[in-house]
């Protein structure tokens, strides 16, 4: 909630919220995944109770379909929801996207890093320009990292690109304003060898910019 606040009242542009359980499994009455409350749509409806913020876009890179997510705001049409999964969908106004991976990277016969930022940046990146967000919401989650619970073969590269094409997005859509919220993952190990250089990343970027 004080990362939102920070960049909602301009005290920064871009916050990562380091939570430690993701959210985007809990929907209107349910829960599941280790995610009791939506912290992402909690933060949304704050900011629209406090600040008068309206248009969110959300990029869920989670190995998981953000379910808790798209049940909380699939009627509303001021929010984008693009999830990176095994689903493909598409709502009638096109703010609720699931985008399935390219079948080269199931098949191994690709490189995984490089087909899914491709990937979610064609989902994501002219959605989000067009959309014209007040506030561009990351959802990192790196279970889809080699070895961990969502294994999709991916490696410190694609969550470094992805970084990138965060930062250019919001940039872009929303003025520079990012919020990066920490998703799935189990591994110790990985966390400590991820979260750092992704948060210097988008420091960095913003310094770059």
């Amino acid at each position: 909630m004080a990362a939102a606040e920070g960049i909602a009242d301009g005290t920064f542009e871009r916050a990562f919220a380091f939570i430690g359980a993701g959210g985007h499994h809990a929907g209107r009455d349910y829960f599941g995944g280790y995610c009791c409350y939506n912290d992402v749509v909690i933060a949304i409806a704050h900011l629209r109770a406090t600040r008068g913020i309206r248009r969110f876009a959300i990029l869920d890179t989670d190995a998981h379909h953000g379910d808790g997510t798209r049940d909380l705001t699939e009627q509303d049409p001021a929010v984008l929801h693009v999830c990176i999964c095994g689903a493909s969908y598409t709502s009638p106004d096109g703010t609720k996207v699931d985008v399935p991976l390219p079948a080269a990277l199931w098949r191994g016969t690709g490189d995984p890093d490089a087909l899914y930022i491709e990937t979610a940046e064609a989902a994501f990146a002219e959605r989000a320009a067009a959309f014209r967000p007040d506030l561009t919401v990351w959802y990192f989650g790196f279970d889809g990292h080699r070895g961990d619970y969502g294994d999709m073969g991916l490696s410190a590269r694609c969550f470094l690109g992805l970084a990138d094409l965060a930062c250019r997005v919001a940039d872009e859509a929303s003025g520079g304003r990012l919020l990066t919220v920490l998703g799935g993952g189990s591994r110790t190990d990985l966390a400590t060898a991820l979260i750092p250089p992704v948060i210097e990343r988008l420091g960095r970027r913003l310094a770059e910019a």
